[in-house]
This record gives structure tokens, sequence and C-alpha cells, in this order.
């Protein structure tokens, strides 16, 4: 198991890209959460390699289309075992 903590910035608030987010990741059988706060929304999530390079692939890809990602930021954290999103 891998986590890893996404901080994107862009348009992403208002969009409905918090519930896509949800929806993704339960969609993938990841653990975690997402929160947005000034800057834009910061997910921590955890998952099998493969799950979350796919995570990354459809946040770029498929997100909402009135979203706009300007950037986003990953680092990698040491797993908790956290189950559900």
């Amino acid at each position: 198991m891998f986590r890893q903590r996404l901080t994107i910035e862009g348009i992403v608030q208002g969009v409905g890209f918090r519930p896509f987010v949800y929806q993704t990741a339960v969609r993938l059988g990841l653990a975690g959460w997402v929160n947005n706060d000034s800057r834009g929304v910061t997910i921590e999530v955890e998952g099998a390699a493969a799950d979350l390079a796919e995570f990354g692939r459809v946040l770029c890809d498929e997100h909402p289309p009135l979203a706009s990602i300007s950037s986003i930021r990953t680092s990698e954290l040491p797993a908790t075992g956290a189950s559900g999103f």
C-alpha cells in the first residue's frame, strides 16, 4: 500500500470537483479524504500503486468540464492502513 498527498490548484471549487474526487476514489477502492481551501483542493489517498496511478490519470484526463487544473503537486506519505474515503 502507498499513500500520496495531492495539492491541486486551478478552477476546482464550485464545479463538482470534490464529488468527482470522492466518486473516483471509491470506484478505485482507495482510502483517504479530500478538502478544499482558498488555494485549491488537497487530497490524501491510499491504495495499490496501480490504483493511485489510475486515480491521477483520471483526475487529469476526466475531471468535470468546468474544472481547470493549473498545477498538481504530489508527495509520498507513509501508508496508514486507512479504509474508506
